[in-house]
């Protein structure tokens, strides 16, 4: 369980080992890599100071966690946003991919609290931002420290709402990839904290298959929230001419986006513009540039497409959770052969449609592989009976075959149940993907006469070149 911790007490117990890092001279609008955290002998940071910092006074800062430990490349995208918007840009350089969410959150008070160390932040204005598994990380945060003031996910988030705190409302901005299923995750999150009255923000773009961030204009965006927000709340001074040039990006955005005949997404970008702006005494009113994408066919042909598309969506999730949940009790291996069509269907779809049944496709997909990751972690170490646990393990190696953790757990129970024949098949379709950890093959526990038989030796010969026992006669 996580709890919260005053933000001071934390710098507190970190202060000292700050004398070498402050000395460090950080030259302005220019990106200084690999700065060392001082507890650590292998994690270190990226930072960046725009070119109007000052030192006398305190700076708003955004952490950043790119889940591969990109920090060089993450600052380069928020480096536009620090200059326009003047913040302090702080990027990790851990890979959080390698590591729990639980071990990730031990490694960031070290550095945050060494940038602290370093310069002069307004204590007010602390912003987090991730993607994917930082996304998690940055979400996690507000939940430790207590002056989190905004958190930016991109792809990915958590919250305990457990321990959410209605008296310290951080404002939650989230940018989703429109082709994975991780967007519900985000507007579910959303809509929680909608309903709890904080401040909160959503963006789209679009990405492949392992989620990057989004371009450079996306994330000013989004981070414009924060600039915003914290105006509002007097944490920041009003300034009209930044808001001015806020207002007209994002309205360059819309416009971006109409050009290139996304009208849906024009129109919906331009009433979440006059939302965000409208507490400011700026002269604007985009009801004719709305009015005229209005008029327009393809929109409303996108419209009724994207609704349609959200139904559909919904109902497929709905029939997807029902017969999971029904095979899975039942261990019903006849329908095995259905899930695995349901996944061929979904890649077909993918590759031969466009627009939003395309990326509907992609989300299924994603829905599904989290769902019966679900299943494999409930089930697996459990007190169920092996039948069940073999089941759940076969579904993971349909939703994810490049996982190789669900074919050695198939391979353990089925050949401590004296099941070769199946052993045997799923040793075979794990050694097809690549997988070429000998090693691993002959640690799994409780199978030592298969391990030692003719058959296992030699389809790991097969694959591998070689194989511990039975060797080949030269």
């Amino acid at each position: 369980m996580m709890r919260k911790i005053p933000f001071l007490i934390i710098l507190l117990g970190f202060i000292p080992q700050f004398s070498n890092s402050q000395d460090l001279e950080i030259p302005l609008g220019k990106i200084v890599d690999s700065i060392p955290i001082t507890d650590t002998t292998t994690n270190s940071f990226t930072l960046y100071l725009p070119q109007n910092f000052n030192k006398e006074k305190q700076w708003p800062i955004i952490f950043v966690f790119d889940p591969h430990g990109r920090g060089r490349g993450a600052t380069q995208l928020f480096r536009a946003v620090a200059e326009e918007q003047s913040y302090i840009i702080a990027a990790s350089n851990f890979n959080l991919k390698k590591d729990s969410l639980k071990n990730n959150i031990k490694k960031v008070g070290p550095f945050i609290n060494q940038v602290d160390g370093m310069l002069s932040i307004d204590r007010e204005q602390v912003y987090v931002a991730g993607l994917s598994e930082g996304g998690q990380l940055a979400g996690a945060l507000p939940f430790i420290y207590n002056n989190i003031a905004g958190v930016l996910a991109v792809e990915n988030a958590w919250i305990n709402t457990q321990y959410l705190n209605a008296n310290n409302k951080f404002m939650f901005s989230a940018v989703a990839c429109d082709s994975n299923n991780t967007l519900f995750v985000l507007e579910e999150i959303k809509a929680y904290l909608d309903k709890r009255n904080f401040p909160t923000e959503m963006n789209f773009y679009s990405c492949q298959d392992e989620a990057e961030w989004p371009v450079a204009s996306i994330i000013q965006n989004a981070v414009a929230g924060f600039t915003l927000n914290a105006m509002k709340e007097g944490k920041r001074e009003q300034n009209l001419e930044l808001v001015q040039e806020l207002f007209a990006d994002e309205a360059e955005y819309a416009e971006v986006l109409r050009r290139t005949r996304n009208y849906y997404q024009a129109f919906e970008k331009l009433k979440q513009i006059e939302d965000k702006y409208d507490d400011f005494d700026l002269d604007i009113d985009l009801r004719d540039q709305k009015r005229n994408v209005r008029r327009n066919k393809t929109f409303r042909q996108q419209r009724r497409e994207y609704r349609n598309v959200a139904a559909e969506e919904e109902a497929k999730q709905e029939e997807y959770l029902y017969y999971m949940e029904t095979d899975v009790v039942t261990a019903n291996y006849e329908n095995i052969g259905w899930w695995a069509a349901q996944v061929e269907e979904l890649k077909e779809n993918e590759e031969k449609l466009k627009g939003p049944k395309q990326k509907m496709a992609g989300r299924l997909q994603g829905f599904l592989d989290n769902l019966s990751k679900n299943y494999y972690d409930g089930y697996v170490n459990s007190e169920a009976n092996s039948r069940t646990k073999v089941f759940v393990s076969i579904l993971r190696t349909i939703f994810d075959k490049e996982d190789p953790e669900a074919y050695l757990n198939i391979i353990k129970i089925a050949g401590h149940d004296g099941d070769h024949e199946t052993a045997l098949l799923y040793l075979e379709d794990l050694l097809k993907t690549g997988f070429d950890n000998m090693e691993a093959l002959y640690d799994i526990e409780g199978i030592l006469d298969l391990k030692l038989s003719e058959e296992y030796n030699s389809k790991i010969r097969e694959y591998l070149g070689k194989a511990k026992y039975y060797q080949a006669e030269i």
